[in-house]
């Protein structure tokens, strides 16, 4: 126990990284003695300048750890684990510079399972969302933990896709008790009852720039593979990818258009060697795990008799192969907008067609 508290300390102190922190520690022989090492020893061994090391021994001096320590522990839905704990994530451990603590709310336990990262642009299309919402719900019904980073757009739609069927998991750049964005907010407490948020920051730590890089590495580091659906040229989720890559895990990527911004980074990824997949079967498959599928869509013939689907939506469920506006559908079809709109919601509470965005629908499968 104290020895985990003391390795909490270390990782709240100023200009000690993980890499650091886990030399002085070899060095000095234990973590309290790491932590209370004098100044000549923190510059011998954790290779500090002397500015460095007088901020890290002025933080230290102010530091009551053991009344931090147990008001920590007395936040109920706040919870942590370390290196030194035999529930730490496994593939974590395997990275280069795995951080020494982590703070969770939820099952840690799903990480347990087999992992895929989805990643990919905050301003997707309602194609890019779709095919995050299928590639995390098909994923996560075949036993597979979906790991993002609850941003906006392609994270959040691959979040609540695998809680349709399974479980997530969601890195945070913020302490527990700071959602970003805001607007995702009660898509984290859902996360939270049905998987996992989790962040190497501690309580209060505002998102900054610098702490998504350090957010990336550890959703790559916790998957055995990572799948981009839309990125552009200079987008985080590429430098997930590159992590990934290190790593020595694997890439997916979704192809697209040469045209879209959105298919520039997927695209460049298969360029360089990544996996072009057509579906989450694709990945199973590259990764010889499951293939037990939740069960395909019913095929549009017998659909009547699933679920009583009439010619109009038998219609709209053949255009719906890949995601259309109302308008759209209106004008391929010729039937009224009113009579569509009717039928779309018959189909999406039927569970046959989704809504991706505002007026905007696919078939589901």
């Amino acid at each position: 126990m104290l020895a985990r508290m003391y390795l909490w300390g270390l990782s709240i102190l100023p200009h000690l990284g993980s890499v650091t922190i886990r030399r002085l520690v070899k060095a000095m022989g234990s973590e309290a003695a790491a932590f209370h090492a004098t100044r000549a020893k923190l510059g011998a061994y954790a290779n500090l300048g002397a500015t460095q090391v007088e901020a890290i021994v002025e933080a230290r001096a102010t530091l009551d750890l053991r009344s931090e320590w147990e008001k920590l522990h007395r936040q109920g839905n706040v919870r942590l684990v370390t290196w030194l704990d035999s529930d730490y994530p496994s593939r974590l451990q395997e990275i280069y510079d795995p951080p020494p603590v982590l703070y969770y709310r939820g099952e840690l336990a799903c990480l347990q399972h087999p992992t895929i990262a989805i990643v990919g642009r905050r301003r997707p299309t309602p194609r890019g969302l779709g095919w995050a919402r299928r590639l995390g719900r098909d994923l996560a019904a075949s036993g597979i933990t979906v790991v993002s980073g609850l941003a906006l757009g392609i994270d959040a739609a691959a979040h609540e896709g695998s809680m349709q069927t399974g479980k997530t998991v969601a890195v945070l750049g913020t302490g527990l008790d700071i959602t970003y964005p805001r607007s995702n907010r009660g898509l984290a407490l859902e996360i939270a009852r049905q998987g996992v948020l989790l962040t190497p920051f501690p309580l209060g730590t505002m998102p900054r720039r610098g702490n998504f890089p350090a957010r990336n590495r550890i959703i790559s580091g916790l998957s055995m593979g990572t799948i981009v659906v839309e990125a552009g040229e200079r987008s985080g989720a590429l430098i997930t990818a590159a992590m990934a890559v290190e790593q020595n895990r694997d890439v997916y990527a979704i192809p697209g258009d040469p045209g879209d911004v959105g298919a520039q980074g997927p695209n460049r990824l298969i360029q360089e060697g990544a996996k072009l997949i057509r579906g989450a079967q694709d990945v199973l498959d590259e990764m010889q795990l499951s293939r037990q599928l939740i069960l395909p869509l019913p095929e549009l013939d017998s659909a009547k008799s699933h679920v009583g689907v009439s010619d109009v939506s038998r219609k709209l469920l053949e255009h719906l192969s890949e995601p259309l506006h109302v308008d759209d559908l209106v004008a391929r079809t010729g039937i009224a907008v009113s009579c569509v709109s009717s039928s779309l919601l018959q189909l999406e509470l039927a569970g046959l067609v989704e809504k991706l965005d505002v007026g905007v629908f696919q078939r589901v499968g």
